[in-house]
């Protein structure tokens, strides 16, 4: 791949402290824009701002004498007011920016009048000294050039991105689980949250054709979010602990996920009575402070029993809370940015220890939904729950928007459809699908969900592979929407398209990507009602224009291909 990729670190060899280290840039390059009259283009995403907006794609034009600043909102990477990865353009070349550091970054692009471009970036502040023998890192850099043809650049960042920084589990990308997920604070019902609601729980995720069981927070005394620091089961509700849903969970040959936030603490939970000096807020509450070698320690150390004792397969890492007035207030002003450094790099080294003691083990990367996502936390763990927007059902073409956003640059993430309506299923599958069943209700279609569960697992292998959009996507209720997943080392490929509840569009003619020329391809049609069609087609046909038809609102049509051997 044509990209490069470092980290920054600053060391202490002598014996007395450093003078001030201040506005340290990781990232400082200069960009060959020089033609003064043509704008070189940013093309970036909004954060999870938990709305419409998440995720979505915004291009900015930089015209001469111009700049651009990005960075996050409260100390967490992907949260509300930037994302760390863009792309700069300019006249048919460019670069690829992932910007790795799970706190407070920021990017300045500032193009001169004259129209050559700078591009800087790092933490936001750093202003401190270093005492002797104290070494720090900086965020981490990846860049990757391109030239020629954009769709094609972040096909290949997709790529690098898929194969060597994500998670590998066999020699491959980790497997994304398909789950029926929490069903507690959003549904619960009296006993569902015991030992035997749980067990049910799972033969049911058995019966959906699901290959995993996730809990989220409703097993430990207090409950979400007043119990948060309680790292134990409740013990009427689970006397024997967890370890008997993990057990029915690997009897089943299924995954078990399971929720925790241990970086907030609030106040009368067990770790704020019994280590206050642990918290950045004390018994009253607050960060849990992964920067002290010792905090960090023991909750290492507990989460790893945790994991063991409960037979965690799939260790789910939420975090609600703004981390950064914490670090900034625990910082001596000539130490300003060494507490979120320390934070930071306490929390990659906490994940990579758990990882180091449990092989095999899976990391969900959540915060308030998809607001820690950089190309660090991509490293170790994956996004499985993108954006609080799965929170509550009604949002499909949230989901769509978001896969189309999201794919161009992190390959693997995962969120959650409310009801088994095929539409609904088919724009929140991705490489992975959670599933928040109303499964207790009377009547629940359990042969419809199952159905739609498996056509989900069927697709789920092409989103390891290539994405193109084949539409324009915004969150438009008007819009047709379509995009293709492709394996060339299968042959095959899907056509995923939706025809949305206010759009007067039957149907597109679509011209498909990545064929083999020459070549013949089966072709299968899949309706909202799953029934199927089956034709054969040229390639060139297929890059000709596909007809594509959606005879009703609010409805989708499945394409699968497969090179005619």
């Amino acid at each position: 791949y044509p990209a490069t990729d470092w980290v920054l670190f600053f060391e202490n060899t002598g014996t007395q402290d450093t003078p001030i280290l201040e506005d340290v840039q990781a990232l400082d390059v200069r960009l060959r824009t020089g033609y003064m009259r043509h704008a070189p283009v940013v093309h970036e995403l909004e954060g999870d701002a938990c709305g419409e907006r998440t995720f979505h794609p915004k291009d900015t034009s930089l015209e001469a004498g111009k700049s651009l600043r990005m960075a996050p909102t409260g100390g967490r990477p992907s949260s509300i007011s930037a994302f760390p990865f863009f792309n700069f353009e300019y006249e048919g070349r460019g670069l690829i920016t992932a910007i790795g550091w799970t706190g407070q970054w920021a990017a300045q692009i500032d193009r001169a009048d004259t129209g050559p471009t700078r591009l800087r970036g790092g933490m936001e502040h750093t202003h401190f000294v270093l005492r002797p023998g104290e070494r720090v890192r900086t965020p981490r850099i990846v860049m990757m050039a391109w030239a020629g043809d954009r769709l094609a650049a972040h096909n290949r960042f997709r790529r690098l991105v898929l194969f060597k920084y994500v998670p590998q589990a066999d020699g491959a990308p980790a497997r994304l689980p398909t789950a029926l997920q929490t069903f507690d604070r959003y549904n619960a019902r009296p006993g569902w949250a015991t030992e035997a609601g749980q067990l049910e729980a799972v033969k049911v995720a058995q019966r959906l054709g699901c290959e995993t069981y996730w809990l989220d927070a409703a097993w430990f005394p207090g409950n979400f979010p007043n119990g948060v620091g309680n790292w134990y089961c409740k013990p009427q509700e689970f006397p024997n602990g967890l370890k008997p849903v993990g057990d029915a969970c690997k009897n089943a040959g299924m995954r078990f996920v399971l929720w925790f936030e241990p970086e907030r603490v609030v106040r009368g939970t067990q770790i704020a009575e019994e280590h206050p000096e642990f918290v950045l807020g004390g018994k009253d509450g607050g960060l849990f402070n992964l920067s002290d070698p010792a905090a960090r320690a023991w909750l290492t150390d507990l989460l790893s029993q945790r994991i063991s004792e409960f037979g965690i397969t799939l260790y789910r890492n939420d975090f609600n809370m703004d981390p950064l007035s914490y670090w900034q207030g625990n910082d001596a002003p000539d130490r300003q940015g060494i507490s979120e450094i320390r934070y930071v790099e306490g929390l990659y080294a906490m994940w990579d220890e758990l990882l180091a003691r449990h092989p095999g083990l899976l990391i969900d990367n959540c915060s308030s939904g998809g607001r820690r996502i950089d190309i660090e936390m991509c490293s170790r763990s994956v996004p499985l729950w993108r954006s609080d927007t799965n929170c509550s059902p009604g949002h499909p073409d949230w989901n769509q928007l978001q896969s189309f956003a999201l794919g161009q640059y992190v390959p693997l993430s995962t969120s959650c459809v409310w009801a088994p309506k095929a539409y609904d299923v088919r724009s929140s599958a991705t490489g992975g699908l959670l599933c928040q069943f109303a499964y207790l209700e009377d009547g629940f279609p359990m042969e419809l969900a199952s159905a739609l569960v498996a056509e989900a697992r069927v697709n789920q292998p092409f989103w390891y592979g290539d994405f193109y959009p084949l539409t324009p996507c915004s969150n438009r209720p008007d819009e047709f929407v379509a995009y293709q997943l492709h394996r060339p080392d299968l042959g095959a490929g899907v056509v995923i398209a939706y025809r949305r509840a206010e759009c007067n569009y039957l149907g597109l003619i679509l011209g498909l990507n990545a064929l083999r020329p020459g070549a013949s391809y089966h072709v299968q049609f899949v309706d909202e009602q799953s029934v199927k069609t089956d034709q054969t087609f040229s390639a060139a046909e297929l890059a000709a224009g596909l007809p594509v038809r959606v005879t009703e609102k609010g409805n989708s049509t499945i394409i699968r291909y497969a090179e005619v051997r």
